[in-house]
């Protein structure tokens, strides 16, 4: 990701390595998760304001990379929930140019998961996740099963 961007609406985002201890550092540490008054957990979807709608398209792709850092970074965060948490903090009823952000935002992450899907055989990954899930569930039911 270049630092520097040769666009005229706003300067780019300051780099962050998010290496950090505890899971939810990591997450509100990204330019986008804010915590709120009323609620006693990170809310993961409070962008900055926007002039116009390319300006918010950008701002997305913006923090589509950051999310994409962050998981980069921490492998071990991967698959526990964190884009579940942002599209469901996600106003999706705002039709103004704010809309920008959602879509410059899930559009990149489109990119990245083509870029990510051309380097490995989609197929055989998944049924090994599979499989890791069912291994998991048996050394559950056994871990459950020695305690009775």
């Amino acid at each position: 990701m270049r630092q520097t961007i040769d666009s005229p609406q706003q300067p780019a985002l300051p780099r962050s390595r998010y290496r950090f201890i505890a899971l939810v550092t990591k997450e509100i540490r990204l330019p986008f998760v804010r915590y709120i008054p009323g609620r006693n957990h990170p809310h993961y979807w409070q962008p900055e304001e926007t002039q116009d709608y390319e300006e918010a398209c950008f701002l997305g792709r913006q923090y589509a990379a950051h999310l994409a850092q962050l998981l980069k970074n921490n492998q071990l965060h991967i698959g526990r929930g964190l884009l579940h948490r942002i599209a469901r903090d996600i106003d999706y009823s705002d039709r103004s140019h704010r809309r920008g952000l959602q879509l410059g935002f899930f559009n990149y992450l489109e990119v990245l998961l083509g870029l990510a899907g051309r380097r490995l055989n989609l197929y055989r990954h998944v049924e090994a996740v599979h499989q890791l899930h069912r291994s998991l569930g048996v050394l559950a039911w056994l871990e459950r099963k020695r305690k009775r």
